[in-house]
């Protein structure tokens, strides 16, 4: 496999793992709410959408599943639980093209639904439609953020460090950024402030050797409220105060990626 296929791949699976786990119901003991709400439960489908702009085609990805009730999250049978999907649909708003995502086969990729020809841009613009039997239609938007870049000549490695500057662009909320290793991965987040110019010092342990990429995965403005929202309980979702989405639960946004040879 091409090196920068498995970096995408390690990407993909941090993303679905970080996004994922707080689109869903907490079914493990855990860090208490800081808000609870008393609500009636309400059936909806509940998403994680990310579609990537990294130079490969394919990789974008929607996980569907539908809303739980407290005595089916502690259920054995999740499975069971897997809405039956009419279709689910990306449209460009610039082009009117339309993309089916389809449920993957892969058991490792459970409730991830893709599209192999889909390849999005930096500022294109799309729609999302799901529609399941027995539930709203789930409606969403999201617009590409720009490929993240480092200022010219502002790359400096040292034996434990990694200094840059990262271009802030308007369209990019928060980044992602990742150190690739032989044998392992770190992750750091970076928000922009004032200014156009992000500077980054990244200490690591001497340990791990010296990294071999640098990954800069930036994040719309979705992604990022959602990730960034105070955590409330009600019977639906964990993040009910981050939801992107019309007509159920959770986000779909999008991220630029790009790596860098070190």
């Amino acid at each position: 496999m091409d090196i920068h296929m498995k970096i995408a791949r390690t990407v993909f699976c941090i993303l679905t793992a970080v996004f994922l786990y707080t689109c869903d119901l907490p079914h493990q003991p855990g860090p208490m709410p800081t808000d609870i709400v008393e609500t009636e439960f309400e059936p909806g489908l509940n998403i994680m959408g990310v579609l990537r702009a990294d130079d490969q085609a394919g990789t974008s990805f929607i996980n569907i599943n539908r809303a739980l009730t407290t005595e089916e999250i502690y259920s054995d049978s999740i499975e069971n639980f897997s809405p039956q999907i009419t279709y689910a649909k990306v449209r460009s708003v610039d082009s009117a093209a339309e993309y089916q995502f389809v449920r993957s086969e892969d058991t490792s990729d459970w409730g991830s639904y893709f599209d192999t020809t889909l390849s999005v841009g930096a500022g294109e613009a799309y729609d999302l439609e799901i529609i399941a039997s027995g539930f709203p239609t789930l409606t969403g938007h999201t617009i590409i953020p720009d490929k993240p870049q480092l200022v010219a000549n502002s790359l400096l490695i040292d034996s434990d460090k990694v200094s840059f500057q990262i271009q802030h662009h308007a369209s990019a909320f928060e980044y992602k950024l990742y150190l690739f290793f032989a044998a392992s991965v770190s992750e750091k987040v970076v928000k922009p402030s004032n200014g156009n110019i992000i500077e980054v010092d990244w200490n690591f342990s001497i340990s791990n050797g010296s990294p071999l990429y640098l990954g800069l995965t930036a994040l719309d403005e979705n992604l990022t409220r959602y990730g960034n929202s105070p955590i409330s309980f009600i019977p639906n979702t964990y993040h009910p105060d981050g939801s992107t989405v019309s007509g159920g639960y959770g986000c779909f946004g999008s991220v630029s990626i790009a790596v860098i040879d070190l």
